[in-house]
């Protein structure tokens, strides 16, 4: 009997701690802090010093090391990722950061005077997190921004943003659909191309580029 004692012992402490380990863990919080930290930061960047030229690139940088440009692509194209040649969707990765880094930091810079609140976290059934955050006052107040996350390579990292019920993905993917329909995957990249030449991001990357547009 006393020789099993041991062996009963470590055999419940291992149980133990796997039935412990999913307690432990909390996506939610980890994906939220992560979020919180980088919010932090475009907050102090458009609160600081510097011309708004020189905010949005930095909140542009911010954007970049927070954002997964690359499962984004993949999750706003869906099915005609494949239709892309490696080329192409190296190419297309590269632009539509580009692009995208560059809308988010131009409307986020419209919060320059409001206070950004983050309202909790979700989780999804996939795995992923969902931040939920919200815009307190001036002309955007109530506004809200949710954040969905999923944590790749150890790290949380946003693959889509969701604006007052708007998917930024679903938005894209129906847009650039219509087009790799109509003219393929060149087509579409010609269009976004030109629209990160002319520096325009108010418009949707899929309407040829116009000199009414906003630029950044």
């Amino acid at each position: 009997m006393k020789r099993t004692e041991p062996l009963l012992v470590a055999s419940l402490l291992a149980l133990a701690l796997l039935l412990a380990g999913p307690a432990l863990a909390d996506p939610a919080a980890d994906a939220r802090s992560a979020m919180q930290s980088t919010i932090d930061e475009v907050l102090k960047t458009l609160r600081g010093p510097g011309s708004d030229e020189q905010q949005r690139a930095e909140i542009e940088t911010l954007a970049k090391q927070r954002f997964d440009f690359t499962t984004m692509s993949k999750l706003v194209l869906k099915r005609d990722w494949k239709r892309f040649q490696p080329a192409e969707q190296k190419e297309f990765v590269t632009e539509f950061t580009e692009y995208l880094s560059a809308s988010y930091g131009t409307r986020i810079a419209r919060y320059k005077n409001e206070q950004v609140t983050t309202l909790g976290a979700r989780n999804e059934g996939n795995g992923d997190v969902t931040v939920q955050t919200a815009i307190k006052g001036g002309q955007f107040d109530g506004a809200t921004v949710d954040y969905r996350m999923r944590s790749l390579g150890g790290k949380w990292q946003v693959i889509d943003v969701v604006i007052e019920g708007i998917s930024l993905v679903s938005n894209f993917r129906q847009q650039f659909a219509d087009v790799i329909a109509k003219g393929g995957p060149q087509e579409l990249l010609k269009r976004i191309k030109a629209k990160n030449e002319a520096g325009i991001v108010d418009a949707p990357p899929t309407e040829a580029p116009a000199a009414t547009k906003g630029t950044r």
